[in-house]
C-alpha cells in the first residue's frame, strides 16, 4: 500500500508539471486538461492509500511527506535533465 501510495505521489506531481506551461511541450500530443485531472487524481489516491495504510492521523502526514517526496523528485527530473 506505502508503494502505491509513492508511485502514486511521483506519478501526480510528474503529470501536473507536465501540465505547466513551461514544460508542456516535454510530452507533445494530448490536452493539458487530462494531464491536471489525472494528477490531482492521483494526488487523492495518494491520500487514500496513504490513509489505508497508516490510518487517518498518520496517513495524513505520511500523505504529504510522499507529495513533498513527488514534488521534489519531478522539479529535479525536469530542471536538470535536457530540454
Amino acid at each position: 500500500m506505502i508503494v502505491l501510495a509513492l508511485l502514486s505521489a511521483l506519478g501526480a506531481f510528474a503529470l501536473l508539471a507536465l501540465a505547466s506551461d513551461r514544460h508542456r511541450h516535454r510530452w507533445p500530443g494530448g490536452a493539458v486538461a487530462w494531464r491536471r485531472r489525472g494528477g490531482w487524481a492521483l494526488v487523492a489516491l495518494t491520500f487514500a492509500t496513504a490513509f489505508a495504510a497508516w490510518g487517518p492521523v498518520y496517513g495524513a502526514i505520511g500523505a504529504v511527506g510522499l507529495l513533498m517526496l513527488g514534488a521534489g523528485v519531478s522539479f529535479l527530473a525536469l530542471n536538470l535533465t535536457q530540454r
